[in-house]
């Protein structure tokens, strides 16, 4: 005579029990240093988690040339920056001009009662000039071509920006004394040109000149090009060896299930420290170069554009710590979870009563397992094979996980008399 099925109370009370007595034996035969080494590892693993997500940054955002171009090329577009560009090349090509000097030397020429009059006109003539100059820089810093310049300049500095973070300086970016300077110069050329077709003939006179904007002055530049160099070096053994350290933690765990949820939990702790870095360092770096010639808009529009891959990253992770810790905590034997599924068996049950399957369903029910664990490996490698994922993208994966998963319980039917005729009052598989 066949034994009657277990129910779903039954079933979580089974699972307590197991908990508690693989809980009690772990007590004893070495569990204690298994807790102790899970934890460690685990700990460790999540603490390369944040380094290894900043050294990808570091290796694709900053070191790759057609990342950077993308990264850098709307800068050119934006308000704050090109605020900044102008009011630097203006003042670079106000005091190559001195228009107060220009219009002295005129004076000293004409009879004394002219020239007074004349050299007391020099401070408005200098603040027109001043306008009309400023207005012609604006002209060519919004047109396309400095579109085009400034994609050219970005692309071929950005060999440049590399030795600059690596110390070794260059041309156009500069490292003066722990300050790092972006070089205007080759914007003066067009400006010259635009001047002298509007009638400002004074402007052919303009020397070359290397107006500069300062992306960083930090005493601790030399650190922080220290950290770059071992990111870089470590930029893929730091993620393998996070893996292989979380991996050995769940391994080692007297609880897996807990071991998973840890995993999930310092993932999220993590991903809010390295948060909380990022902040600080912004706050530090417009502390530094917003009283060096770059405003603070056009500054916070720098660090925003340079660290965006790093905040949509540690937000993805944050997300999928969060749904890790979910998936830990809803297969537990606590009383939430368990009234939790055994909700979700009840109205996929009564659903999946009313389906006719036939021979689909009973095969589903006799590979229930396998399908599910195709689905959950599915889902991973979508997720490691999506190109920059976000957070909203772990959660879509995840709910069309679920989605999937659910469609299997309703329409898988157990083995037997009932599966094989397919009736419709099949019960569907538990859980």
């Amino acid at each position: 005579m066949s034994e009657e099925p277990l129910g779903d109370a039954e079933r979580a009370e089974l699972a307590r029990l197991r908990d508690e007595v693989a809980e009690l034996r772990s007590r004893t035969g070495g569990g204690r240093w298994r807790a102790v080494a899970s934890a460690v590892l685990i700990t460790l693993g999540c603490v390369l988690v944040p380094l290894a997500g900043v050294g990808f940054w570091a290796a694709n955002e900053v070191s790759d040339t057609e990342r950077y171009v993308e990264n850098v090329t709307p800068l050119a577009g934006d308000p704050a920056v090109q605020n900044a560009a102008a009011n630097r090349v203006t003042a670079a090509v106000m005091g190559a001009l001195d228009v107060k000097d220009i219009v002295g030397q005129i004076a000293g020429r004409l009879p004394p009662r002219v020239g007074d009059k004349l050299e007391g006109l020099s401070g408005p003539m200098a603040n027109g000039v001043q306008g009309f100059v400023r207005d012609k820089v604006g002209q060519v810093i919004a047109s396309d071509t400095f579109q085009t310049v400034w994609v050219q300049a970005n692309r071929a500095a950005h060999k440049q920006l590399v030795a600059v973070l690596s110390g070794e300086g260059s041309q156009l970016l500069k490292v003066n004394g722990g300050a790092v300077s972006l070089d205007l110069g080759p914007v003066i050329d067009r400006v010259k040109q635009k001047l002298v077709a509007s009638g400002l003939g004074l402007a052919a006179s303009i020397p070359e000149l290397h107006p500069t904007i300062e992306l960083v002055d930090s005493a601790e530049l030399v650190t922080w090009q220290r950290w770059y160099g071992w990111l870089i070096t470590l930029r893929w053994a730091l993620p393998v060896l996070a893996l292989i350290l979380l991996a050995l933690g769940i391994y080692v765990a007297r609880s897996r299930r807990r071991a998973v949820a840890g995993v999930g939990i310092g993932l999220v702790v993590g991903m809010l420290v390295l948060a909380a870095a990022l902040a600080w360092g912004r706050a530090a770096y417009l502390g530094a170069v917003a009283r060096h010639g770059l405003d603070h808009a056009a500054a916070a529009e720098l660090f925003d554009t340079l660290a965006r891959f790093l905040r949509g990253g540690l937000r993805t992770v944050l997300v999928l710590g969060l749904v890790i810790a979910a998936a830990a905590f809803f297969t537990g034997p606590s009383a939430t979870a368990v009234r939790t599924r055994t909700a979700l068996k009840r109205g996929i049950g009564l659903a999946g009563s009313r389906l006719e399957t036939g021979r689909f369903g009973a095969w589903l029910g006799r590979n229930a397992t396998l399908v599910r664990a195709g689905l959950v490996a599915l889902a991973a490698l979508v997720f490691v094979f999506w190109d920059r994922p976000t957070g909203a993208v772990v959660l879509w994966i995840t709910v069309v996980t679920l989605l999937l998963l659910g469609v299997v319980q309703l329409l898988a039917r157990p083995a037997g008399p009932d599966a094989r005729s397919g009736g419709p009052g099949t019960p569907a598989t538990p859980l």
